[in-house]
């Protein structure tokens, strides 16, 4: 595909010539478009857009009014001695060639200009389509955002082609970028790239097994670890019958039309602990972001055996599964599964930040490590991940260094599709979000004169150097930040002021460079939008950790209005004002109310706290929590302005203590008690040695009572967070401020 690349972003206006195809003259159309007639019937029977071969000459008709003012007369014949563009199988009866084009997708496609006419074909209607989107970038056209304002084309009278002879293929064979509110087909992601064979992969036993089955065949299903089968979508993998019904259900599905369907389990971790499973697992294999033992083994003998059966009925049908939370390691029991499989890597727990085998990210280095592992026994693989920093999506965040490495490496390692999930939030990702999806379907361009091109037709020659250096700068900070947290957590290793000033001043400047043309301006003034989000949760970040929770509510307010409103324009995803309120408002209400009038703060506690590790859980046998013990050689932490990953900690999934201190008022009007905003696990909490209160609940705000625990002056405060079980990547115990807070009697 990279001779497309070169020849669309080469190719220039012509004006009219002996050697060219008078489109539109001085306004007028002199060109006929196309198509053979289709019945109606055909077009019903598609539900996918575009549909057939009349859509695709729609398109052509429509980009060219929008560069000429003219339209485009469609017809089912050429008027003699007329210029005419001939669309999919008119193309194709007119003598245009598409079976030397070795697509296994049948999405090849071919444009020929001849200066008597345009041929513009594929092999099947969704790459006739992208012939006609490939056209019309050699016309100067781009479509860099799933809305009006990301279209771009020149403005001009008199509109002709001149020779051209293109032929292009996709690299992968599946190429999917959806999000929530965001699924099928539309124009820009067949523009872009999307497309190629229908491949299943999502979380599907729900729909094998009827749980109803239960009160006959209980042994069907998962075993919990009280020994007590449950009716649930999880299944007892390792019960043969249970391999030969699903087998069965399956090659059914298939017959129906399923195509390639997915056999991958249910999202969570309902595993079945009965002892026939459990002895497929190797106690010796960790999964290291949770240090639990892998079930790989069990769910990859299952997909085997099932693929196998499916394979004697049905060996053209792909059997797809995730490789995600718990097996996403490759099996330790290494041996060819059979050839119909797909191993789809779901990188959930893995960072967001850095480029598949990163040297400098532990997390990418083992995400390299088990993609050869699962090369080594699969015949095809695929790359299904996220498209955004997961349980965040607010700030700007970009991953053009990481595609740009990504793509081919996934390509060369033979994965056969990419499954991009993307929340199609313009103003924090438009960039990588582009790129991603060309870059899906030509994994040989050149990603830096892809991006060149986007900087310059979208900001124009003043303002596009401006916001390229606003994005390189940002991308460059996510390459080389030293974090790994998610969600909200890394997001102020990047953000530090003077960085945030730097990209103010771009933008600002980039606006200024933008005046005068109003799609310029409205596209800087987007990008505004996102870089205030940054400025505005680093401020209600900083106003939490000195305690100014009040503040932090108002800044919050403005934060969550500003979002909701580009969710209306269509310019953001709504799940970006959802995990606002979901990570950020449930906190920040919180400690709003809890030093909101008549009750007020007393102090923050200190952010460095000492800290330790209790992997045999006895710190409560050797009494962590009284004020005498010695923590000396413990390890100071800091709390609410670092996770324990930025310091360079590991994040084990283990019991942890922190202890510290702080000083109570001599005289108190009313009761005294600590909030914690925010710990990652369930706390306890002792004052003095006293145990004073708990939370059972992750990541929840929490008040305990300490008034009959203080005594005036210096107190000791420990608390034991169960930190066993993963909420999100790296983050450690204590995460937000403490705070002492006096409330009324």
């Amino acid at each position: 595909m990279r001779r497309l690349a070169v020849v669309v972003l080469g190719i220039a206006l012509l004006a009219c010539s002996t050697e060219a195809v008078e489109l539109v003259r001085d306004g007028r159309a002199v060109a006929t478009v196309v198509v053979q007639q289709q019945s109606g019937a055909k077009r019903q029977r598609r539900r996918s857009f575009p549909g057939d071969d009349g859509a695709a000459a729609k398109v052509l008709v429509e980009w060219v009014k929008k560069i000429t003012d003219a339209e485009l007369p469609i017809a089912s014949e050429a008027p003699e001695g007329q210029p005419a563009v001939f669309v999919g199988a008119a193309a194709v009866a007119a003598g245009l060639k598409l079976d030397g084009i070795a697509s296994p997708t049948k999405e090849g496609l071919r444009i020929v200009a001849d200066g008597q006419r345009v041929l513009i074909a594929g092999q099947s209607p969704t790459a006739t389509l992208k012939g006609v989107c490939c056209f019309l970038e050699s016309l100067g056209c781009r479509y860099f955002m799933d809305h009006p304002l990301g279209e771009v084309f020149p403005r001009t009278k008199t509109l002709a082609v001149g020779a051209l002879d293109i032929t292009g293929k996709p690299g992968f064979r599946y190429r999917r970028i959806w999000g929530s509110t965001w699924s099928g087909d539309n124009l820009w992601k067949i523009w872009n790239g999307a497309g190629g064979v229908p491949m299943g992969m999502q979380h599907a036993w729900g729909g094998m097994f009827d749980r109803t089955l239960f009160d006959q065949h209980p042994e069907y299903f998962r075993m919990d670890a009280e020994g007590k089968r449950q009716p649930s979508d999880w299944l007892c993998t390792s019960n043969p019958e249970v391999r030969r019904l699903f087998a069965g259900r399956v090659a059914a599905a298939v017959e129906k039309g399923a195509g390639n369907p997915s056999i991958s389990p249910p999202d969570g971790r309902g595993y079945c602990q009965c002892a026939a499973c459990k002895a497929q697992d190797d106690p010796k294999s960790l999964e290291p972001s949770s240090g639990t033992v892998c079930v790989t083994n069990r769910y990859v003998d299952f997909f085997d055996a099932v693929a196998r059966r499916v394979a004697a009925r049905h060996p053209e049908a792909i059997l797809g599964f995730y490789c995600y939370a718990d097996y996403t390691q490759p099996p330790s029991v290494r041996r060819k599964l059979s050839p119909n499989l797909c191993a789809w890597i779901a990188p959930i727990r893995y960072c967001r930040f850095h480029a598949i085998g990163n040297p400098l990210c532990p997390s990418r280095t083992q995400l390299a490590e088990l993609i050869d592992g699962w090369a080594a026994c699969v015949a095809k693989m695929g790359y299904r991940t996220y498209n955004y920093n997961l349980a965040e999506c607010t700030v700007p965040y970009s991953k053009l260094a990481i595609w740009k490495h990504d793509v081919p490496y996934l390509k060369a390692k033979g994965c056969i599709g990419i499954n991009l999930e993307t929340l199609h939030s313009w103003h924090i990702y438009a960039p990588h979000i582009y790129q991603s999806i060309r870059l899906a379907y030509d994994p040989d361009a050149d990603s830096d004169a892809l991006m060149a091109d986007y900087f310059a037709r979208f900001f124009g020659p003043a303002a596009g150097p401006l916001v390229k250096r606003y994005w390189m700068g940002i991308d460059e900070a996510f390459v080389t930040v030293k974090c790994h947290a998610g969600s909200f957590f890394g997001v102020h290793c990047v953000y530090a002021p003077a960085f945030l000033k730097q990209c103010r001043s771009l933008l600002d400047r980039a606006a200024a460079a933008a005046k005068g043309n109003d799609q310029h301006a409205a596209r800087v003034a987007l990008f505004s939008e996102g870089l205030k989000n940054a400025e505005e949760y680093i401020a209600l970040r900083e106003a939490m950790n000195r305690g100014d929770f009040a503040h932090a509510k108002a800044v919050y307010g403005q934060l969550l209005a500003r979002n909701e409103a580009l969710v209306k324009q269509r310019l953001s995803n709504h799940y970006t004002p959802r995990y606002i309120k979901r990570f950020l408002g449930k906190v920040i209400e919180a400690g709003a109310a809890a030093v909101a009038p008549p009750s007020k703060l007393v102090a923050v506690l200190p952010d460095r706290w000492r800290m330790a590790y209790d992997e045999a859980d006895e710190g409560v046998g050797k009494q962590y929590a009284l004020s005498e013990f010695d923590d000396s050689a413990w390890r100071q932490v800091a709390t609410y302005s670092a996770t324990l990953d930025e310091q360079g900690l590991p994040d084990r999934k283990t019991i942890l203590w922190y202890r510290t201190r702080f000083a109570a008022p001599k005289t108190a009007d009313g009761k005294l008690a600590l909030f914690f905003a925010e710990v990652d696990g369930a706390a306890t909490v002792y004052v003095n040695g006293q145990k004073v209160g708990e939370q059972p609940k992750k990541r929840l705000p929490f008040t305990v009572d300490v008034t009959e625990a203080v005594r005036p002056g210096a107190n000791v405060v420990a608390v034991r967070v169960d930190h066993s079980n993963i909420t999100e990547l790296f983050l450690g115990g204590i995460i937000r401020p403490v705070l002492l807070v006096e409330t009324p009697k």
